[in-house]
């Protein structure tokens, strides 16, 4: 594997430049945690789509997507169609009913519904899963880039973590915002880059490429079955419905980016643009994969064999072996940036629920100055967790990281059904809440842990795929939520109902209709 050139070095040089330099200059707007966290609500709607879609397209997606398709076909794309469904009802009434009762975190609206314990609970499961997620993010990349040039994987995850924290820590959800425009613009314009060099690399031409991958059944979108097993297209559909209403709909790091828009219509157009440009930025990726896999079978370059049992390295060899000098460093840069948008993003969605849902409420008295001092110091101390934990990945392989994912999910999961309990039943309560957790904890772990081995309970294991525990917790955490509620009933939370749906709204009872938010655009 060749190593990078002088001009490559440059490129990536100019490139961190560039990132420090935005988070510097917009310091000095950061005076207030309402400017720190939310922007004051000043981002134009075009640059928080451009931001949302370099959250989403992270590194692994950069990696993962161009290796399966190298090695399989398009079955896993599937899923990302599901984004035109659900992204419309998320536009149109979630995201102004989120800028009408929320000020910062969604966690905020569960203490109005349910209590504060459940608002903090929501907090600290965010925060726990979203420190350990920017450690495997920062992990993945940093043996990518080993990978391709060799560098010593510690020190990669220690320069990268400290340059992220710190245009994080200067510039607040503006200082990332906009740096995700930039990384935004670079990752596409890097995968455009490499997809036309694979594509026109060979003697044959994109046609012949094209037509062979068609005829080897590698645009494949899925089997037509009701196997819930196996990767059909029932599982992806259900997959990719449940998935992308979590993503654009309860993930904080996505909430955060709505409230910074200066409007509720700016907001709505954002997320629009956002939902609808993943779509085809997803495939590219996919394209890319089945790009590289007709480029190898028909030019006479060749790729180290064992390179067949990890495909996600398929495409950094690519990359730093056929790509010309300055495009090897346009392109690396473009990886870095699908990394760094969504780690600094993480790291001030972190901070916000941590100052916003934890330390307000342990410390009511604090001044807003004392605040903004505590959600810097939380970027620093949850970006200093998250370069720990990929150090730590470093030595950790096989067992116990099915275990540590497998926590994972169990204690991050049902959220997307709580979010649902909370709008659709006037019934639902905080005791039943508390039982549908106990209950989405206790199936999610029966799942996770007799799926990936860890326990064994033989034909009481979990047999469906992989990719519907996710729905299970949501199904779980709604019907056991709703049906505790209805047998421990409590009047208190039923009067704190907000109904998203209803066509008038009664002075006395605070609930918030489409027919209000309508005429609030803020």
């Amino acid at each position: 594997m060749k190593s990078l050139q002088l001009l490559d070095y440059i490129v990536l040089i100019g490139y961190m430049g560039l990132i420090l330099g935005i988070g510097f200059y917009f310091m000095k707007r950061q005076k207030s945690t309402k400017d720190y966290f939310i922007a004051n609500k000043r981002i134009p709607g075009w640059a928080m789509g451009l931001a949302l879609i370099a959250t989403l397209v992270s590194n692994i997606t950069f990696l993962a997507n161009p290796g399966v398709a190298f090695s399989g076909d398009w079955v896993q794309y599937t899923n990302s169609f599901m984004v035109l469904i659900v992204m419309f009802p998320i536009a149109f009434i979630i995201i102004p009913l989120y800028r009408n009762i929320i000020g910062m975190s969604l966690y905020e609206f569960f203490e109005k519904r349910f209590g504060y314990g459940i608002r903090a609970y929501g907090a600290i499961a965010f925060i726990l899963y979203y420190i350990s997620r920017l450690g495997v993010i920062f992990f993945v990349l940093a043996l990518a880039i080993n990978t391709m040039t060799g560098w010593n994987i510690a020190m990669i995850i220690l320069l990268l973590g400290i340059i992220t924290i710190i245009y994080t820590l200067s510039g607040g959800i503006e200082a990332v915002t906009w740096t995700e425009v930039v990384q935004g613009i670079l990752l596409i314009s890097g995968g455009l880059v490499c997809l036309g060099i694979a594509l026109f690399g060979t003697p044959n031409g994109p046609g012949e490429i094209i037509s062979e991958a068609w005829r080897a059944g590698k645009f494949n979108l899925g089997e037509m079955s009701f196997n819930l097993e196996r990767d059909t297209i029932l599982v992806m559909v259900l997959y990719g419905l449940y998935q992308n209403t979590h993503n654009f709909g309860t993930d904080q790091t996505m909430i955060q980016r709505y409230l910074t828009a200066k409007t509720t219509k700016q907001a709505t157009r954002g997320a629009l643009i956002s939902g609808l440009a993943c779509v085809p930025v997803w495939g590219l990726f996919f394209f890319i994969g089945t790009a590289l896999w007709g480029y190898y079978k028909f030019s006479t370059d060749t790729f180290p064999p064992e390179m067949l049992e990890q495909t996600d390295r398929i495409f950094p060899y690519f990359i730093m072996n056929r790509l010309p000098m300055g495009v090897t460093g346009l392109v690396l840069a473009a990886l870095l940036s699908s990394a760094m948008s969504t780690l600094s993003g993480g790291l001030n969605s972190t901070s916000t629920v941590f100052t916003n849902d934890l330390y307000r409420k342990i410390v009511p008295s604090s001044s807003d100055k004392a605040q903004l001092m505590v959600g810097r110091l939380t970027v620093v101390i949850a970006g200093i967790l998250s370069l720990s934990l990929a150090g730590w990945l470093i030595t950790r392989t096989g067992s116990v990281l099915v275990i540590y994912y497998s926590a994972l999910s169990i204690f991050a999961g049902g959220l997307l059904g709580l979010v649902l309990l909370a709008f659709t039943s006037k019934k639902a309560n905080f005791n039943g809440v508390i039982v549908g957790i106990v209950f989405t904890i206790l199936v999610v772990a029966w799942a996770s842990l007799t799926k990936n081995g860890v326990i064994d309970l033989g034909d009481f294991n979990y047999t469906l795929h992989n990719y519907l525990i996710g729905l299970l917790s949501h199904m779980t955490m709604f019907v056991v939520g709703f049906l505790a509620s209805i047998i421990m009933p409590d009047a208190s939370s039923a009067q704190k109902y907000v109904n998203p749906v209803a066509e008038k709204s009664k002075k006395d009872s605070g609930n918030i209709t489409l027919a209000n938010i309508a005429k609030k655009q803020d």
